[in-house]
């Protein structure tokens, strides 16, 4: 196996000159690289070796490259170029390179946004889940963590927001059939068929959506588990699959007191935290819609 050479300077994959790390996760380390021809500084993601072995992190790393490109949206990361480099060998992404922060990093530096904010951040993800539903996807990893609040290029725009992370991502012509999908996600945000290896439907996002439009308005989890110190896993579990899911002003009261909800977000949330997804709205037009009109 070639050692490959990821100082400041060096080249990369033949073009992209290395000009410093910019963050390592679990899937591999991303840098801040210079693309040769148009000088434009762009993110490149390395996956990472020891996961080059392992046939569904491959096939996660190469999803994330293909997804993003079928849906029709300014509002989901941009993967301009991917391949593997053979010395290695080891599987690449290269991105726009986003400069801001994750919708996470935002309410824990700043707080609760303003209501304006709130419309905002809220109608431009609208539009990422819209389009990528109509173009046949599943996000199935919605969070915080994966909503990147970037600098806007636009007069008069406060931020662009951009859609991360579709490594996981479903297309819905993989559904066809009796079969299921593998149990993946991030437990305090995925829905109920997804913890017992369910089958995912679009609906799945929605339960999401609702949980991240508590979290934007109140700068706390639905789920009382999550900011109990010493909770475990399992506990979360249980109020996700089995304990009653009260009504969104009654959460609140509880784990964030002085929150303001608008009138009529009881009703909206009730309508997402279902956990047979035929009973949430049918489309994400719809719920962004009404969640829309209630702002």
């Amino acid at each position: 196996m070639s050692t490959i050479d990821l100082s400041p300077g060096s080249l990369f994959a033949g073009q992209f000159r290395i000009v410093r790390p910019l963050a390592r996760g679990g899937m591999g380390a991303v840098y801040v690289v210079e693309q040769a021809g148009t000088g434009r500084e762009r993110a490149l993601k390395l996956m990472h070796p020891i996961l080059v072995a392992d046939e569904k992190s491959v096939e996660r790393f190469e999803r994330e490259a293909r997804v993003g490109s079928l849906i029709d949206s300014d509002h989901v990361v941009e993967v301009v170029a991917a391949g593997v480099e053979h010395k290695g060998p080891t599987p690449w992404l290269c991105m726009e390179l986003l400069k801001g922060e994750t919708l996470a990093d935002r309410i824990e530096k700043k707080g609760i946004p303003g209501r304006d904010e709130i419309i905002e951040i809220m109608k431009q993800l609208g539009h990422a889940i819209v389009a990528a539903h109509k173009a046949g996807i599943i996000h199935r990893d919605l969070k915080p963590e994966n909503i990147f609040l970037a600098e806007s290029r636009r007069e008069g725009a406060p931020f662009t927001l951009k859609v991360l992370d579709f490594g996981v991502a479903t297309l819905t012509t993989e559904l066809q059939g009796p079969k299921t999908t593998q149990g993946v996600g991030s437990p305090m945000w995925m829905a109920p068929e997804q913890t017992n290896t369910g089958k995912v439907v679009p609906q799945t996002d929605l339960w999401a959506i609702g949980l991240i439009a508590f979290y934007l308005l109140t700068g706390r989890s639905y789920w009382v588990s999550a900011g109990t110190a010493g909770s475990t896993i399992t506990a979360l579990l249980v109020e996700i699959m089995v304990e009653p899911l009260v009504p969104a002003s009654e959460r609140a009261a509880l784990v964030a007191p002085g929150a303001v909800l608008p009138p009529g977000f009881d009703a909206w949330l009730s309508r997402l935290l279902v956990r047979d997804p035929k009973g949430r709205f049918t489309t994400a037009e719809d719920a962004f819609a009404t969640l829309h009109a209630l702002l």
